[in-house]
């Protein structure tokens, strides 16, 4: 079988849609990824193949080019999340499959909507699929080899005005902090803070006891994969679900001395449960394939 995966411009929703074509890959279908020029790297560097299209949008919202690709190559189905992919499928009559990350909605367009959000962090869920979180290549850095001696926090900020309330924050933790970052100037690094040249989640997530962060779904998700309790300090719409299950929390960063109580460890540890229990994306395939 054919399938043909349409990726927007964006790492995120490009690692979502990578366990589904994996698991295509591994049973025998020819998977193809189709992407804007400057995110061809991003698509080569999973395994997959690219197709680089050239016109349309940067978030392949729509593409005449993934239509024409479509209509030579003919695929059975279309996987996407992005809603070109679902035009792209209905011009070669074949089955359009939407994939929904923590940011994406529900889309009625679709033939099959796959969700890798578990459903009890949906307030309209799809057809559930197991997430397996996925970063890109990862090599295991040097530090991570020794065992570390306390409990382990990964901090990952995207915003570095949070480092100095984070920091002052982080004397109340019985903890190990890491974090990967160039420091704002003049700021005093406290004792309890680890910096790394690197801390790639997928390599660190599964030394760590907590996550701290300041919003990153990507991460966010991952920490749920891991049964991890979190502190997002922005709130959004898919922190306020992981707050509202036990397995987290939203605000303020004097919520990372929370961390450690055992009532956020048994919320993330039945969220981390709900997930391993949803279908794996090789029995998914299974019934794409049927």
């Amino acid at each position: 079988m054919r399938v043909l995966l349409a990726a927007p411009s964006s790492t995120a929703r490009l690692h979502t849609l990578v366990p589904l074509a994996w698991a295509l890959r591994s049973a025998g279908h020819d998977v193809k990824i189709a992407g804007r020029p400057a995110f061809v790297e991003h698509i080569l560097r999973t395994g997959c193949v690219a197709v680089q299209l050239e016109d349309g949008d940067a978030e392949l919202t729509e593409s005449a080019a993934l239509v024409e690709f479509a209509q030579l190559w003919r695929p059975a189905v279309v996987v996407s999340n992005a809603s070109a992919g679902i035009a792209a499928a209905r011009a070669v009559d074949a089955k359009a499959v939407r994939v929904l990350g923590p940011a994406d909605g529900p889309d009625a367009a679709a033939d099959l909507t796959l969700d890798v959000v578990p459903p009890s962090l949906r307030e309209s869920p799809g057809q559930p699929l197991r997430h397996v979180p996925y970063f890109g290549p990862v090599e295991v850095p040097t530090w991570l080899r020794r065992k570390a001696r306390r409990a382990r926090i990964l901090l990952s900020l995207n915003d570095p005005s949070w480092y100095e309330p984070v920091f002052r924050a982080v004397s109340d933790v019985d903890a190990e902090i890491v974090c990967a970052a160039d420091l704002p100037a003049g700021l005093e690094l406290p004792q309890k803070m680890k910096l790394v040249d690197t801390a790639p989640p997928a390599a660190v997530l599964p030394t760590c006891a907590a996550v701290v962060h300041d919003g990153d779904e990507t991460l966010a998700l991952a920490a749920v994969a891991y049964g991890l309790p979190q502190l997002s300090l922005t709130e959004s719409a898919f922190s306020t679900r992981v707050t509202a299950a036990g397995a987290g929390i939203s605000g303020a960063a004097e919520g990372i001395s929370r961390l450690m109580d055992e009532t956020l460890r048994a919320g993330a540890s039945a969220l981390r449960a709900e997930m391993a229990a949803l279908p794996a994306p090789r029995v998914v395939v299974a019934a794409l394939a049927s």
